[in-house]
């Protein structure tokens, strides 16, 4: 009757600890009314009814410390405190089922362990000496008796066996699943409580650092038209333990919780240290790592997504349930669609397969930070990587390769007694074969360049350009413009000549 009574307290004793229900939960509950979820942590916002007082528990996933009352006009707090304590076995309602299964498992695996052992004692009895009084004309009988069933215990063994490892591999994934899902300081809970006089619900303010989402957009390019589609989702997860049900607003920004302003430094002009030999290559890596990288950006009718912009945030909405097991969940926030203009560029001096870019002018949708995944007339092509961009600034995508598209570049070689080269000139070229390979026309803009100068003493003439191009900027990027039929060829064939001090060597950077 004792152990009863003892199993029956524990059992009201754990009911009493359930954490924050859902809305739509038990009357008097507190209720979630908005969840703002940032950069890796979230604030949630409770409803909490009271009749002078109120009194709730959340998992220790929420931070304590960060727990306030937001109270309304009418409302006034009298006291209010958030206090940690120790709730060990505490089961979030969403894992419950699956720890059920586990425990069933497991009862169920030591029956198959018992059932083992018990065969394995009767084929140890088996094995042992003949009965004392067992004659000898009875010995060929029971020899044979006994042979039949060690043979079905044998038998029964290995089913029991194979029985036993499949269950505890089954076990091990549970356990394993459940441990990923299971929140972290799930053995700790916060009490509050607070003491309020006034009409209507007090709103109380929570934050957790186990919550974080992602934007993510899914781009495909109409490679006729020039059309972009593009849906824009929120992947997000939290791992408090509670479901975060209703209305969800995710940010692009964690406020801040210091500001302080950059110190301006002088600019001190100086004479710059000279290169010392055998230093050049570390200075050129020191240059390349302070140059910015080179980054194709992206782009994206049907409702649009909303995106709120402030001078600190950006901020998009959603209405669903993002439970609390770490299990990361997608949320579509819009759809868009821009104009933009397409075009297949070849630049052979990378890699012998052209890309496929579209650029639009002045977005009329800010873009997220986050990744893309790509498609072209349908087929996945690519995944890229987008920086935050406001509405009204132009956007580049590269959206993949096209490997029917190729480009072969060859350097032309000097031949032997010819005056290719001598003391201060260096004259060089190179050749490039582009082609077709699809079976509809194409306008491919190729890319290639002849050097720049980066001193006086260094001459760069321009021998022969085969055939024209169609721009060449300031920088000597030289660019054609080809419109090729399937199959078709085109080539193109570049010389030029360096003049400089006979005393200096030329390095190409």
């Amino acid at each position: 009757m004792k152990c009863f009574f003892s199993v029956l307290f524990a059992s009201v004793a754990f009911l009493l600890v359930l954490p924050v229900q859902a809305p739509g939960s038990a009357p008097g509950a507190p209720r979630i009314l908005r969840t703002d979820i940032y950069p890796g942590s979230a604030k949630i916002t409770f409803s909490v009814p009271f009749e002078q007082g109120l009194s709730f528990e959340l998992p220790g996933t929420f931070d304590a410390e960060s727990i306030r009352p937001l109270p309304s006009d009418g409302q006034s707090v009298h006291s209010f405190e958030a206090l940690e304590f120790p709730r060990p076995g505490w089961i979030p309602l969403s894992l419950r089922e699956a720890d059920k299964t586990i425990r069933e498992k497991e009862r169920a695996l030591a029956v198959l362990e018992g059932k083992t052992a018990a065969v394995k004692q009767s084929i140890q009895i088996l094995s042992g000496p003949l009965p004392k009084d067992l004659k000898g004309e009875d010995i060929p009988a029971y020899v044979e008796a006994t042979r039949s069933v060690r043979e079905k215990l044998e038998s029964d063994l290995i089913t029991l066996t194979e029985s036993m490892d499949k269950m505890k591999k089954e076990i091990e994934a549970l356990q394993e699943d459940f441990a990923v899902k299971m929140p972290r300081n799930s053995d700790l809970g916060v009490s509050v409580k607070a003491r309020v006089t006034g009409k209507g619900e007090l709103l109380v303010e929570a934050w957790t650092s186990y919550a974080d989402w992602t934007p993510f957009y899914r781009m495909d390019l109409d490679s006729d038209s020039g059309t972009i589609s593009a849906s824009l989702i929120s992947k997000a997860r939290q791992h408090t333990g509670v479901p975060l049900d209703g209305d969800l607003y995710f940010h692009t920004v964690m406020p801040s919780r210091e500001v302080s302003m950059p110190k301006l430094r002088p600019l001190v002009a100086d004479f710059e240290r000279k290169a010392v030999k055998g230093y050049e290559a570390l200075e050129e890596a020191a240059i390349m790592m302070e140059r910015p990288a080179f980054r194709m950006a992206s782009a994206p009718e049907a409702p649009a997504p909303v995106i709120i912009e402030t001078m600190t945030d950006m901020t998009t909405h959603a209405q669903g349930l993002l439970e609390g097991n770490n299990t990361w969940s997608e949320f579509g926030l819009g759809e868009f669609s821009m104009k933009a203009e397409s075009a297949i560029v070849s630049i052979p001096l990378f890699s012998d397969e052209a890309w496929i870019t579209a650029e639009a002018k002045e977005i009329p949708q800010p873009i997220l930070p986050g990744t893309a995944e790509l498609s072209t007339d349908g087929q996945l092509s690519a995944k890229v990587h987008l920086s935050e961009q406001g509405a009204g600034t132009d956007l580049s995508l590269a959206f993949g390769k096209l490997p029917l598209v190729k480009a072969k570049r060859e350097k032309i070689i000097s031949k032997t007694g010819s005056t290719w080269t001598g003391k201060g000139r260096l004259e060089d070229g190179y050749t490039i074969e582009i082609v077709n390979g699809t079976k509809k026309k194409i306008t491919v803009l190729l890319k290639d360049r002849i050097p720049l100068s980066a001193q006086e003493k260094i001459s760069v003439e321009t021998i022969s350009i085969e055939p024209e191009v169609e721009e060449q900027d300031k920088e000597n990027i030289l660019t054609w413009k080809f419109a090729l039929e399937p199959g078709e060829k085109k080539n193109v064939k570049v010389l030029y000549r360096l003049g400089y001090p006979a005393d200096e060597t030329i390095r190409m950077r």
